[in-house]
C-alpha cells in the first residue's frame, strides 16, 4: 500500500466525460466504477501501517460511502414516477381483487359471501351422500356373503340351483358397482363449466404445551434453534447482555 491515496479527479468530476454526453446512471456507474478500479490498486494485501495510511484509506472510504448515497438517490429518483405508476395501479385492482390486512376486494367479498351461501347446503348434500354410500355398502356386503354362500352350497347336479347362484354372483357385482359409485361421489355445484365442492383440510391445534414444545425439539430443531438464535439477536440489539443459554461477546466494528 502507498503512503498516499491520491485524489481521483475522474471520479469526483467525471473527468473526460462531459457530462452533456452522460446519463444521470451514466455519471454514477462511472464514479463508482473509478473508485472500485482506485481501491483496487491501493488495496494490494498489504496491511495498514501508519496513520496517514489509515487516513487515506478511510478518506477513500468517504468517497465511496458518497457514491453509495449518490447512486441511492439516483435509484429513487428514476425509479419514483415507475413506483407511482405501480402503486396507482395496484390501489385501483385492490379494490377489486385486494387480499391483504388492510384491503380486501369487492370480487374476493363477493366469492366468500358464495362459499358461505353454499357451504350449508353442501355439507348436507355430502351427508346424505355418505349415508347413501354406507347403504350401498351394507347391500353390496351382503350380496356378496349371499353369493359366496350359494356357490359354497350349490349342487352342479342340480342346474337350477346352479343359475341361482350365479345370478346371486351377478348382483354381488352389480351392487358392488353401486358402492364403488356412491362411494366416489362428492358433494358439488356446478354452473359454467365449474364446480364447487367441499375439501377436506387439516389443521393443528395445540392441547398439551409441554409434548408440542417437545415434538418441535425433537422434530424440528434446526428450525427452532434458528428461532432462538434470532430471538437472542433481536434481545443484545435491544440492550439485554445477559441471556441464559448464550453468552454475550463484546467485539469492534466497523
Amino acid at each position: 500500500m502507498m503512503d498516499t491515496l491520491a485524489a481521483n479527479p475522474r471520479a469526483v468530476m467525471g473527468g473526460n466525460h462531459p457530462p452533456v454526453e452522460m446519463t444521470p446512471f451514466d455519471a454514477v456507474k462511472i464514479n463508482i466504477t473509478d473508485l472500485y478500479d482506485e481501491a483496487r490498486l491501493w488495496l494490494d494485501g498489504t496491511p495498514v501501517e501508519t496513520q496517514e495510511q489509515a487516513d487515506a484509506l478511510n478518506t477513500l472510504k468517504a468517497r465511496i460511502k458518497d457514491a453509495i448515497k449518490a447512486a441511492e438517490t439516483q435509484r429513487v429518483i428514476e425509479g419514483a414516477p415507475h413506483k407511482q405508476a405501480i402503486d396507482e395501479i395496484q390501489a385501483r385492482y385492490n379494490e377489486l381483487i385486494g387480499n391483504n390486512k388492510s384491503v380486501t376486494g369487492i370480487a374476493l367479498k363477493a366469492e366468500e359471501a358464495c362459499n358461505k351461501a353454499l357451504k350449508p347446503y353442501l355439507l348436507e348434500l355430502d351427508r346424505q351422500q355418505q349415508e347413501a354410500a354406507r347403504i350401498a355398502r351394507e347391500e353390496a356386503d351382503r350380496k356378496q356373503r349371499e353369493a359366496m354362500e350359494a356357490m359354497r352350497q350349490r349342487d352342479a347336479a342340480n342346474l337350477a340351483a346352479t343359475e341361482e347362484a350365479e345370478k346371486l354372483v351377478q348382483e354381488a357385482k352389480k351392487a358392488e358397482a353401486a358402492a364403488a359409485q356412491a362411494e366416489k361421489t362428492r358433494a358439488h355445484a356446478k354452473g359454467d363449466g365449474r364446480a364447487t365442492g367441499l375439501r377436506t383440510v387439516h389443521r393443528a391445534v395445540m392441547v398439551d404445551r409441554q409434548l408440542a414444545a417437545k415434538w418441535v425439539w425433537l422434530d424440528r430443531n434446526e428450525e427452532l434453534m434458528t428461532w432462538i438464535q434470532d430471538q437472542a439477536d433481536k434481545a443484545v440489539r435491544g440492550g439485554v447482555r445477559s441471556i441464559a443459554g448464550f453468552e454475550v461477546i463484546e467485539e469492534k466494528v466497523i
